[in-house]
């Protein structure tokens, strides 16, 4: 029997831009929420002014421009059947290449790797990138986010992006 899709959201690099992500958080249903960084404030604004936090579980990594946060640099999170590594990418070099990450990340067991820093929509798949690497893009710069649709342990990928009336 087939399970239920999940929908995972994934966004980086908000950089000062609280309207659109205070857009998304009232707006976008999920199961999940994966925050990469560059905006660390801006998400604790968000949720502050729209009333209250999301009722789903918000994975979150500091970005190279989030001075001051304790959260991690990186993690790991299994959902949904599916193992993700998720960072800002900023040590990584993501702007250079991604063989470095996508390594780091295949030697910890990840199937999909989120990250952001670049603020460049990207997915590669397969080799020498395995595995799948997911860049949501920017809210900064073009507005858009990841969604990822979990099914039966596979991901499908796309971007959004938060319409032009908010």
């Amino acid at each position: 029997m087939a399970e239920q899709p999940m929908k995972v959201l994934v966004v980086s690099d908000v950089h000062g831009r609280v309207t659109p992500l205070r857009w998304l958080l009232k707006n976008e249903t999920a199961d999940a929420l994966f925050f990469l960084g560059d905006g660390l404030y801006d998400l604790n604004q968000a949720i502050a002014a729209n009333g209250a936090a999301p009722d789903y579980p918000i994975y979150r990594v500091r970005g190279n421009c989030d001075i001051g946060f304790d959260d991690p640099a990186e993690g790991l999170a299994p959902f949904g059947g599916v193992l993700f590594f998720y960072t800002h990418g900023h040590l990584f070099g993501v702007k250079s290449g991604y063989e470095r990450i996508a390594e780091y990340a295949a030697d910890r067991g990840a199937d999909v790797v989120l990250f952001g820093h670049t603020h460049y929509k990207t997915l590669r798949h397969g080799t020498p990138f395995s595995p799948a690497l997911f860049n949501p893009g920017s809210l900064r710069d073009t507005h858009s986010y990841g969604v990822i649709t979990i099914t039966d342990g596979q991901c499908s990928f796309e971007w959004k992006q938060v319409p032009e009336q908010w």
